[in-house]
C-alpha cells in the first residue's frame, strides 16, 4: 500500500537573548515566552482599537497575527475538526533546558521551529520576540537584548544580527524529508512531556495504532490550515490497519508532572506527561514519512510549548553524542 503525506514546509530558528541584569525565570520557559511573543506581536501588526476581538475583526483573513495565533475553522470542517474554533497553531517553542537564575550577561537560549506559511512571516517573528525581549519576561519584567538568531540549514547559519538589527540572509525553508528507509527494531525516545490522550484521558498506555493516529491527525490539521496548496488524504484507515501490525518490543516510558502559569486563566495549569522511549519492531515503511514528520511537528497536546518532541534512533548503530549536547539525534 502507499500513503502520500503532505509535505510541511519548516523553519527552524535558534534565539539567543542576553540578560540585561540578574534575572529569575520560570524553570518551564515556554509558556512565558509564548504569551510575550503573542502580545509583541499583536501589537506590532494590528491595526484595530485594543478592545477589537481577532474573530469578529474585518483583516482576519489577511492579518499575520491570526494566521499564527488563530487561524479560525471558517466552513464546512474537514474530518476530526468538527467542534473546533481555531487550527492548530503553526509553530514550536522549544525552551526546556530548566534554568532558571540568570546573571547579568548570561544568555537565554531556545529554539523556535515554524510551520507552512508562517516560514514567510520569520521576520515579524523575530521583530515581536525582540520586541518582548525589551519589554521583559516574568512577572518583574526583567529585560533581555535579543542579539542573533540563527536559523537551520544543515548547518546553523546566521540569520539576524541584533547589534545591527538587520537581517544577513535569506531564510529558505526545508521541504521534504530523508527518503533512507527506517531500521527495525527502532527506538523513540520522547525528549520532552508528552500528552496523549485516548478516550479523554491522558495516558502513557497505547499501541502503535494510536501513535500513528495522533501524529497522522497533527500533520494532517497543520497541512490542511497553514499549507495552501497541500492536499491532505483523510482517507488513511489502511495504514492504520497497517500499523497493527508494528510491535512495541520495550516500552520505557515514564510520567513526570510539568506546571505551567497562564496568564489569561491567572493560574497554574498540569502540563505533566510522559518521557522515556518505546521500541519498535516490523515493517516500518508506510510509517518513514509519519514518524520523521513527526520529529519536526512534534506530537500529542501542547506542542507550541515544546511538548511531545521526539527522536528516531537506531538501536544497531546508536548515534554518537558529543558531551553536553543532549539525548538523541535525528536518524
Amino acid at each position: 500500500m502507499s500513503y502520500r503525506l503532505p509535505l510541511i514546509p519548516y523553519l527552524r530558528l535558534k534565539f539567543l537573548m542576553r540578560s540585561e541584569k540578574d534575572a529569575v525565570l520560570p524553570i518551564t520557559k515556554a509558556s512565558m515566552l509564548r504569551g510575550a511573543f503573542g502580545h509583541a506581536f499583536r501589537r506590532t501588526v494590528c491595526v484595530m482599537a485594543r478592545d477589537q476581538s481577532c474573530e469578529s475583526c474585518m483583516l482576519k483573513k489577511q492579518c499575520a497575527y491570526t494566521k499564527i495565533f488563530e487561524t479560525f475553522v471558517e466552513g464546512e470542517p474537514p474530518p476530526f475538526l468538527n467542534g473546533l474554533k481555531t487550527s492548530p497553531r503553526p509553530f514550536i517553542i522549544d525552551a526546556c533546558d530548566l534554568k532558571a537564575e540568570y546573571a547579568a550577561g548570561d544568555l537565554l537560549e531556545f529554539d523556535v521551529t515554524l510551520l507552512g506559511r508562517a516560514c514567510e512571516l520569520h521576520p515579524y517573528v523575530i521583530f515581536a520576540f525582540a520586541l518582548a525581549a525589551e519589554r521583559g519576561f516574568a512577572r518583574k519584567r526583567y529585560s533581555f537584548q535579543l542579539e542573533r538568531v540563527d536559523w537551520h540549514d544543515k548547518s546553523w547559519k546566521l540569520l539576524y544580527d541584533g547589534q545591527k538589527q538587520c537581517l544577513c540572509h535569506t531564510a529558505i525553508p526545508t521541504i521534504g524529508l530523508k527518503n533512507s528507509p527506517l531500521p527495525s527494531p527502532l527506538c523513540l525516545k520522547f525528549l520532552t512531556p508528552t500528552r496523549l490522550k485516548v478516550d479523554n484521558k491522558l495516558t502513557m498506555e497505547f499501541t502503535f495504532r494510536v501513535l500513528v493516529f495522533k501524529m497522522l491527525r497533527r500533520i494532517l490539521e497543520l497541512a490542511y490550515f497553514h499549507v495552501p496548496d497541500a492536499r491532505p488524504d483523510w482517507n488513511f484507515h489502511e495504514l492504520l490497519v497497517k500499523a497493527d501490525e508494528i510491535k512495541i518490543a520495550k516500552n520505557k516510558l515514564y510520567w513526570d508532572d510539568w506546571q505551567r502559569y497562564s496568564n489569561r486563566q491567572k493560574s497554574k495549569l498540569d502540563m505533566g506527561g510522559f518521557f522515556g522511549e518505546i521500541v519498535l519492531e516490523g515493517d516500518l515503511e508506510p510509517f518513514n514519512d509519519v514518524l520523521r514528520m513527526s520529529e519536526v511537528v512534534h506530537v500529542g497536546k501542547g506542542t507550541v510549548f515544546g511538548l511531545g518532541k521526539m527522536r528516531l534512533e537506531s538501536l544497531s548503530n546508536p548515534p554518537v553524542v558529543p558531551p553536553g549536547t543532549g539525548p538523541g539525534q535525528a536518524l
